[in-house]
């Protein structure tokens, strides 16, 4: 039966694994993902893939920036550029851009229905055990898309490994590694070698151009003795950041490779990090391009860019940011980067917190306390998500003169009518940062360049 709605395609992308995932005994990613799979299916649909090219993004910290970057600047520099990232903040098709445009319905719908033969063609042969990733499926629907809009690059970014990750099955002629931690020690392995080692999966061979950021002594260390491949660029060696600071309109930063000196560059995302993503982005832009890029279009370009939900500056006065941290470590980063836009606590903090009964709500409420004058817990004003009854007892606890608002909305409004608070800060789940875009008229499909 044909697929008529969003929700029926979104469905078929999940339902492989949940049908499996009581059946998993295992946990690494070689014993229970099957990447083939993905290979397959993009074949029974033609293999859109075929004949584009691709931009593989992986590592632990910054791919989804990176890759947001990366495609940013290839759309300023003129090119038609697709970007697959995840997760989304409110609807599936956020996954899916053209140029910062996300995927219509009509056209995920439609084109959920082209994969949706393959797709049970696939899933009629399994085990109980096995599965097609959701990453998989979403990239099916996603090359699709590229394919017929005749994208000049794709820029993919993967999943929390490389080797055994769905989207791997593409050939990528480009391979960036952001910065990588200890984390999914369960699905890559005990150590950073072996999470390492899954994360450089993703260069193929030794014609493929790989772009490393900074990384820890003993990670890099494990890059230089298994990579192969011919064309390496290093971040310290070839590309770097100087001069990173935190300021209220977001992170500056100079960006300087062997090519060229791009000075003081401004993006209203907030993090030393990102200044590293971005220059990483600017190495590889300005190899597709043979030669140094124009300075005032990456200046341009990283001054209007947006990367909804994280870490962003969204309006200036009062300076209003949002993050979607749900539990006490995502709270802590978000945290320190407070205390370095406001040192002297000379401005006064409100911090709009919506995170729902089954997250770590009183983590996020402690650590933003903080940096807070008053506290406000709400909820987004539409949600599938239960959120705590008890949560305005939690903020009182820390800080008395704690409100409690039916919606986002009704808080942002409470503040408006005593415009005392200097600081905004909107925390909590994705459809509640979701929300905070739509009031402030910002739109999450169409994130521009």
């Amino acid at each position: 039966m044909e697929f008529t709605s969003q929700a029926q395609v979104e469905d078929m992308i999940y339902s492989s694994y949940l049908r499996a995932i009581n059946n998993i005994t295992e946990t690494l990613d070689e014993q229970v993902r099957r990447p083939e799979l993905t290979r397959a299916l993009l074949d029974l649909v033609g293999s859109p893939d075929r004949d584009q090219q691709y931009i593989l993004v992986t590592g632990s910290k910054g791919k989804g920036s990176t890759s947001r970057f990366i495609s940013s600047l290839l759309s300023h520099l003129g090119y038609k550029v697709g970007l697959f990232t995840s997760p989304h903040l409110v609807d599936f098709n956020e996954r899916i851009r053209i140029n910062g445009l996300a995927i219509s319905t009509e056209d995920f719908v439609r084109l959920g229905n082209v994969v949706r033969e393959g797709f049970q063609t696939i899933e009629d042969q399994l085990a109980a055990d096995e599965y097609q990733g959701p990453v998989g499926l979403g990239l099916a629907i996603a090359t699709l898309y590229f394919k017929e809009n005749h994208t000049d690059f794709n820029v993919i970014e993967c999943g929390r490994g490389g080797r055994f990750d769905d989207t791997n099955v593409v050939k990528n002629d480009w391979a960036v590694i952001t910065p990588i931690m200890e984390e999914h020690v369960a699905n890559l392995g005990p150590d950073l070698n072996s999470i390492t080692l899954h994360k450089l999966g993703i260069v193929k061979n030794k014609a493929t151009s790989v772009y490393i950021s900074k990384q820890k002594s003993g990670v890099l260390a494990t890059i230089k003795a298994n990579l192969t491949s011919n064309s390496v660029q290093y971040y310290e060696e070839q590309f770097w950041a100087d001069s990173i600071a935190i300021t209220p309109i977001g992170t500056t930063f100079d960006v300087q490779t062997n090519q060229a000196i791009y000075p003081s560059l401004t993006i209203p995302l907030l993090g030393q990090f990102q200044a590293l993503n971005a220059a990483t982005a600017v190495a590889l832009c300005e190899d597709i391009t043979s030669g140094p890029l124009n300075r005032e279009l990456v200046l341009n370009c990283f001054a209007k860019l947006q990367w909804p939900g994280r870490c962003e500056v969204i309006y200036h006065d009062p300076l209003t940011i949002i993050d979607g941290a749900i539990h006490k470590e995502s709270a802590r980063y978000l945290a320190e980067l407070i205390q370095l836009v406001n040192p002297d606590r000379s401005r006064a903090v409100t911090s709009i917190i919506g995170v729902p009964k089954d997250k770590d709500y009183p983590g996020v409420i402690e650590v933003m306390s903080t940096v807070s004058d008053q506290l406000i817990v709400t909820r987004p004003d539409i949600s599938h998500l239960s959120f705590p009854t008890d949560a305005l007892h939690v903020a009182k606890h820390f800080i008395e003169q704690s409100s409690e608002f039916p919606y986002l909305e009704d808080a942002l409004t409470h503040i408006q009518t005593r415009p005392s608070s200097e600081i905004i800060i909107i925390v909590g789940t994705q459809t509640f940062i979701g929300n905070a875009k739509r009031l402030f008229g910002q739109s999450l499909l169409d994130i521009g360049l």
